[in-house]
């Protein structure tokens, strides 16, 4: 499609719809519409909603930020940027005759103002462009695109914002505009606009649907109001009847929590009182069903305030199939699978895995590199990380290297190594679990320029500042103690070395030349960590807090004392002290040396910081934080989940091979487990395990009739 001919309504409007009238005298042979609609759109033919996708086309890298207000200092042009547009088959839909195609479009990220904590990325009004080919077996050929002759008029939707809501008039509202014998009173010729300065690129990720459905109970009722609980934390929105007299107002609130009393909605984890979640109807004539249509919910409470009851709860989310499963004989392992499972859904819209589904929504680079390996072992993710990781390349400061917190970058704070160490993190478990370069290959010459980036910003040989005047965080979320977090230079040199070296690795395997820097710098950062950090009476690095000397030993720094430390630190008391990247280290590091037990007993230990306190608070997904003290559906804990398939079921891969076509079963010898069952889909096929402990103690282990694995 090209980018030319764009059309909107005016510059006040925030939901305009838009139709195209056009007689067939004749059906063609083929009817091929490609269509852009910033935001969101949604489709209509003759009177029908055409597909099922929601938040359509997934956000981009849409335009350059420059002159945006972004809260985070990076004022630099990005790599690439590019819209996307869907493509239909818009030929079951006509007939012969008068026919009419119709848009609705909304803000979605397009047009987002309001919420500054990031800045705002005002890139223009919702806007439109569209071809329709139609063509016939005798070579005829008409092309109909978006011009003059398409009209517009506002919709119903007099407010639309990602994170705070929409209003709608439901006496506004036309069910037939999109119909040949519409009423076209009202409707004007489209304005001409601007279009972004970006490239259009056809969207073949997975979309973002309706999945699945659940029924509120109704807990508290008084005058004017109905609080509901839809038992578990979801992403989606509410359907709601509404009821009342012409202009009255109809309001849902969400939230993920209630007050004490069980009464009242606590907005604190969502985004605290200056951001709630609310959508308000406007009643017609007639009672009517409403939900919003350009924006999702975080919540697992709601409140209907006016005329109105709840009718359904909707899961709206990138459709990315579960294609796992687990039970063990642990029910703390079963809820952290559980609610991994949950909360990884909630975060994926426009193949985006985001930190949260309501207060921030942005594709942090750090908690989606976190995750994705678990995700991609337990989700149908590989288009959906496909699509992500372009996001990542486009990000790229064109003339810097450096890699945002946000990808698509909407602002965000974070740090050089943790998070912009995506680049190389992403591809190489796309790489492990599919068994496929194509990242590594894409994403090869960007890693390069990210680790100049990276020596840019090192003293010494350590990674000692990010961008000026912003973050340079190392770890994150990690339990509040007097000793505090590890060095973040500590944290930004470990993934620094860890990205040169999968820089070789990935060098190797597309047969390039290794750059002759590449083995000294190496050698003089972990010197430099050895330096800073190693204590040479006690063998620890940084006192052995927060996981630090896992980190080492994944360097192969340290000595015998390191090792024996790690395990020592954390037998009394077994309890986390780390955060979102200490702890998969940690975790991974143990079950390395062999302390399988040591490392369930952290899994599933019930101490301040432990996933068993999350569990015991009746949380149904995970937390941002330990204490629980911010989101209550923040993914980047479940890094681990990983774990339980590669350890607790023991499906690993053999040195050198990826995509699990050549793997062994090895469960770890967890003393206080009985049993564990599970499956994965890989692109080997599917492979189950399920093992039980006999009576003599040993495990018996066997793997499933479609498994590969002997």
């Amino acid at each position: 499609m090209q980018n030319m001919h764009w059309i909107q309504g005016d510059n006040i409007c925030e939901s305009p719809l838009f139709r195209r009238n056009f007689s067939l005298e004749q059906l063609p042979a083929k009817a091929r519409l490609e269509v852009c609609g910033l935001g969101y759109f949604h489709l209509y033919a003759n009177g029908k909603r055409v597909g099922d996708q929601e938040f359509a086309p997934a956000p981009t890298n849409y335009a350059s930020t420059l002159g945006c207000d972004v809260g985070y200092p990076v004022w630099e042009e990005r790599t690439a940027y590019r819209c996307l547009y869907l493509e239909y088959d818009l030929l079951p839909w006509l007939a012969e005759g008068e026919n009419v195609i119709g848009f609705h479009l909304g803000n979605g990220w397009f047009h987002q103002t309001r919420r500054t904590a990031e800045g705002t990325f005002p890139f223009g009004f919702p806007k439109l462009r569209y071809e329709l080919h139609l063509s016939w077996a005798d070579g005829r050929e008409v092309l109909l695109e978006s011009g003059p002759e398409t009209l517009w008029k506002p919709s119903g939707i007099l407010e639309n914002n990602l994170f705070y809501g929409e209003t709608q008039d439901l006496a506004l509202l036309e069910e037939n505009w999109c119909t040949a014998d519409a009423d076209r009173s009202g409707w004007q010729p489209a304005r001409p606009s601007h279009g972004p300065q970006t490239q259009l690129a056809r969207q073949d990720c997975p979309p973002d649907r309706v999945l699945g459905s659940l029924s509120p109970v109704l807990l508290w009722e008084d005058e004017g109001r109905k609080l509901y609980d839809c038992g578990e934390n979801i992403a989606g929105w509410v359907t709601v009847r509404c009821s009342g007299r012409p202009g009255e107002a109809v309001t849902v609130k969400y939230a993920e929590e209630l007050t004490p009393d069980g009464h009242s909605l606590d907005f604190a984890s969502a985004g605290g009182d200056s951001q709630i979640q609310e959508d308000r109807y406007l009643c017609g004539a007639a009672p009517l069903e409403a939900r919003p249509r350009f924006t999702w919910h975080g919540f697992r409470y709601f409140q209907i305030e006016g005329p109105g009851e709840a009718l359904s709860a909707a899961l709206v989310c990138t459709d990315a199939a579960v294609t796992s499963s687990f039970r063990c004989s642990d029910s703390t392992l079963n809820w952290l699978y559980d609610a991994y499972i949950r909360t990884q859904r909630n975060n994926y819209h426009g193949c985006i895995p985001s930190d949260c589904p309501h207060r921030e929504r942005l594709g942090y680079t750090g908690d989606g590199q976190l995750t994705c390996e678990s995700a991609m072992m337990t989700l149908d993710t590989k288009g959906l990380y496909r699509k992500w990781y372009r996001d990542i390349l486009d990000s790229q400061g064109a003339d810097t290297g450096h890699i945002p917190h946000t990808a698509p970058f909407l602002g965000g704070g974070g740090g050089p190594g943790g998070w912009g160490g995506a680049v190389y993190l992403v591809p190489m478990a796309y790489y492990k679990v599919y068994g496929d370069t194509a990242l590594i290959e894409q994403g090869y010459p960007a890693v390069l320029r990210w680790l100049e980036y990276m020596d840019s910003r090192s003293s010494g040989g350590l990674i000692v500042r990010e961008e000026a005047g912003g973050w340079c965080l190392g770890e994150w979320c990690a339990p509040p103690a007097e000793e505090g977090m590890l060095p973040p230079e500590f944290i930004n040199t470990y993934y620094y070395i860890l990205g040169m070296k999968a820089f070789r690795q990935m060098g190797r395997m597309l047969g390039q030349t290794e750059p002759v820097w590449l083995e000294e710098r190496i050698r003089a950062s972990e010197e430099a960590l050895l330096q800073a950090y190693f204590d040479e009476t006690t063998g620890d690095f940084c006192g052995g807090r927060g996981g630090a000397n896992a980190f080492a030993l994944n360097l192969k720094l340290g000595d015998a004392r390191t090792k024996e430390n790690l395990a020592a630190r954390y037998s009394s008391p077994e309890n986390l002290d780390t955060g979102i990247f200490g702890t998969p280290v940690l975790l991974e590091r143990l079950f390395a040396d062999g302390q399988a037990d040591l490392a369930f007993r952290l899994l599933t230990g019930s101490g301040p910081a432990s996933f068993a306190r999350m569990m015991q608070a009746g949380a149904t997904t995970l937390w941002e934080d330990w204490d629980g003290h911010t989101s209550h559906d923040h993914p980047m804990f479940g890094s681990p989940v990983k774990l339980l398939f590669t350890e607790i079921l023991g499906i690993k891969q053999r040195e050198d091979s990826s995509g699990f076509a050549d793997c062994f079963l090895e469960p770890a010898d967890i003393a206080a487990l009985q049993w564990a069952e599970g499956s994965i889909r890989t692109a080997a096929g599917t492979i189950s395990v399920r093992w039980r402990r006999k009576d003599d103690g040993s495990m018996e282990v066997t793997g499933g009739p479609d498994s590969r694995c002997p």
